[in-house]
């Protein structure tokens, strides 16, 4: 999984490499890890892209 991880975030071609599987097991793993940290907000940001929108939604 450490390819998908760049400096500027997640990286892989849409529907591809970056399913809203690995959208979905990334979020989970995220909040399973900063939730045992206290109830601080989680932003996340997107871009245009029409992959945003499954990406987005699989969060």
């Amino acid at each position: 999984m450490l390819k998908f991880f760049g400096t500027d975030g997640i990286r892989g071609v849409a529907n591809r490499e970056l399913t809203a599987e690995l959208a979905l097991r990334v979020g989970r793993a995220t909040a399973l890890v900063l939730g045992n940290e206290g109830k601080s907000p989680i932003l996340i940001g997107r871009d245009p892209r029409l992959s945003g929108q499954m990406l987005e939604g699989a969060l």
